[in-house]
């Protein structure tokens, strides 16, 4: 009986410690350096310094940006796969990154990173 007890208390604790364990996304940073307002297609571009503080390398990362229209405050949100590398510790910075769907009058935007996977 008490080597049950033991066991499933041993099972608990490591349950629990996985089900803490950080995700690939929880330590990657997106910065935006420099918007460019969008051309053709509502296609803009920005340049981004992306930060991984990761042991390991990370891949596609995933953002979502929110974007405030000069007319009206207007809120305009888009999702992405960026699909680009970065290696553990580093920061690298990415120029000209497509941001699609950007409405001609946005003004001011920024992005959070929402996942990406260990590579």
């Amino acid at each position: 009986m008490k080597t049950l007890i033991v066991s499933v208390l041993a099972a608990a604790f490591l349950s629990t410690g996985v089900a803490n364990a950080a995700e690939p996304a929880d330590k990657v940073k997106v910065t935006i350096e420099k918007w460019r307002k969008p051309g053709t297609n509502n296609a803009g571009t920005a340049d981004i310094t992306v930060t991984n503080d990761n042991d390991f390398a990370v891949k596609d990362v995933r953002v979502k940006c929110d974007y405030m229209s000069k007319t009206g405050g207007r809120k305009i949100e888009t999702e992405q796969r960026l699909a680009l590398t970065v290696k553990a510790k580093t920061t690298k910075l990415f120029k000209k990154t497509k941001f699609p769907f950007i409405d001609q009058e946005a003004a001011e935007g920024s992005c959070k990173v929402t996942g990406a996977t260990q590579g």
